[in-house]
């Protein structure tokens, strides 16, 4: 049984629909949607986002850097709405409204009375994490929610629900993996927390295997895509973790948790990880707390970025919340925490959604000292990457469109247009379409599987590189713009734009060797 201590009645068993207390958690579910609203246009649309789009024009069963499922939701989104920022970012502040309130009824589940439900949501409503997955679109947005929705299924399981929830949270895991292979994480960790607590129990039984039938049934497309395309995810990992993604040490990737997930907050969810690892009075969900800590290792020896483990903490929000509420004794003491750490995540806002002007944010994220890693090697401008991947792609578009208008009708009809990365590519696609500019083609991850699009590259502008690597390959060589901004992340920034023709070799043949996994 639950210590009295952790919870201020016996977990309610009646359906969720039913109860008035839903209203309440509504509350700040409803509060996390209208800020994703109001700020929906932000400062433009990241460079990923563009990515996306583009993956969204050609529907597969995988992608390099990718599984399917959230770029077909956003295929049906830009059929159903269009393309408008509201459109296109929708479907994430609807995750976000979804994970509020699941966080919410995580907390009734396992038994916080309506301070501990509303204390767990006030924590992941201030995260400065959740609201930047929540503000632009990506497959992340979507992960945080198949994570609650896992671990809500896995404490009815552990509460002595029906074993046919086994089947559920396999159909869960499964969806899951087609939106971010990451979820397999969290079934490892899940696994990892039963078999060394006593729930251990908990596996014996023909319901999870037939949970694991249909997890595994549901990733059987991605699969054998990855099959047929010569497991081109595990050659992107792999370079990444070379190249790309620093390796941080555990105090390190702990202290990015601790920015991620609100400074103020760390109070919640440590006692959370605490009281479920050794608190007896949440003794029945051990096998979570193990969860954490096998998740933990695996990102942090895999050399993760710090927020592939942010999904598994409104867990830590509830158990905390659960844990705490026994020491606050008075009703002023409980409005109290809910209220600072509301009103002090107002203040953190803006370090995860673009709630200020640039120069402004600017000035602020430099009073006070705070800015969350990307996890990467390349250097950083002003702005942190994920707001400085909002600037500047429209204006290289437009730089590009200068190009291509200053050619010959005859010209124009065979130009390509080679990027060096998917942003610049997803660019020239989503904004150059409306100025009639041609598709553009890349090395780098799907770009290079969707091919030259049928260019011969006779006439080719050509976005970065440099003048003597391109005269190794073209005869003529010709530098026409230079792209800059301030904002934007400098790998991004002052970009020659080569015009260059006459190709010493075929670019059928040049192909192969443009490929960049990463």
């Amino acid at each position: 049984m639950i210590n009295p201590d952790f919870e201020s009645s016996r977990v309610d068993k009646s359906p969720w629909y039913f109860s008035p207390t839903i209203l309440i958690l509504l509350i700040p579910a409803g509060l996390k949607f209208f800020i994703h609203i109001l700020a929906i246009n932000g400062y433009g649309l990241g460079g990923d986002e563009l990515y996306y789009l583009a993956c969204s024009d050609h529907l597969d069963w995988g992608y390099v850097d990718q599984p399917p499922l959230s770029l077909f939701l956003l295929h049906i989104q830009r059929v159903l709405f269009g393309d408008s920022v509201l459109s296109i970012r929708l479907l994430p502040a609807l995750c976000g409204f979804f994970s509020i309130l699941l966080t919410g009824l995580l907390a009734r589940r396992m038994g916080a009375g309506i301070f501990g439900q509303l204390l767990a949501e006030s924590c992941a409503l201030v995260a400065p994490v959740y609201l930047a997955l929540n503000h632009i679109f990506s497959m992340n947005a979507f992960d945080v929610l198949f994570w609650l929705a896992a671990l809500y299924l896995m404490v009815c399981i552990i509460n002595g629900g029906k074993p046919t929830l086994w089947v559920w949270l396999g159909l869960v895991l499964g969806l899951g993996f087609e939106n971010k292979i990451s979820v397999l994480f969290l079934g490892f960790g899940l696994v990892v927390g039963l078999m060394v607590t006593k729930q251990r129990r908990l596996l014996f039984t023909r319901w999870i295997w037939l949970g694991a039938f249909v997890a595994a049934l549901l990733m059987l497309p991605n699969i054998i895509w990855e099959i047929n395309h010569g497991w081109p995810t595990i050659e992107w990992i792999n370079n990444a973790r070379t190249h790309k993604m620093v390796a941080l040490s555990l105090p390190s990737f702990l202290f990015e948790q601790i920015i991620l997930m609100q400074p103020l907050t760390l109070l919640i969810w440590g006692t959370g990880l605490i009281s479920l690892l050794v608190h007896p009075g949440l003794d029945r969900y051990r096998s979570l707390g193990w969860c954490y800590l096998a998740v933990l290792a695996v990102i942090v020896f895999q050399g993760g970025k710090p927020y592939y483990l942010t999904p598994i903490y409104p867990l830590l929000f509830v158990a905390g919340a659960i844990a705490i509420k026994r020491w606050l004794t008075r009703r002023w003491m409980r409005i109290a925490i809910v209220t600072v750490i509301l009103v002090v995540g107002t203040l953190t806002a803006p370090l995860g959604m673009p709630l200020l002007p640039v120069e402004t944010f600017i000035t602020y994220s430099n009073a006070i000292g705070l800015r969350p890693s990307s996890g990467e090697r390349y250097a950083e401008g002003k702005l942190p990457s994920f707001f400085a991947n909002m600037f500047g792609w429209k204006k290289l578009v437009a730089t590009v469109d200068t190009v291509y208008r200053s050619l010959s009708s005859d010209d124009q009809r065979t130009c390509g247009i080679f990027c060096q990365n998917y942003m610049q590519a997803g660019a020239i696609d989503f904004y150059g379409r409306q100025r009639g500019l041609p598709h553009a083609i890349s090395g780098h991850n799907n770009y290079w599987l969707w091919g030259m699009k049928g260019y011969t590259g006779d006439v080719m502008i050509v976005i970065g590189s440099n003048a003597n690597n391109l005269q190794k390959y073209f005869e003529e060589v010709t530098e026409r713009a230079r792209f800059r901004d301030e904002y934007i992340q400098p790998i991004h920034s002052d970009l020659p734009i080569f015009l260059v023709r006459k190709p010493k070799v075929p670019l059928a043949a040049l192909w192969p060797g443009v490929k960049e996994y990463i």
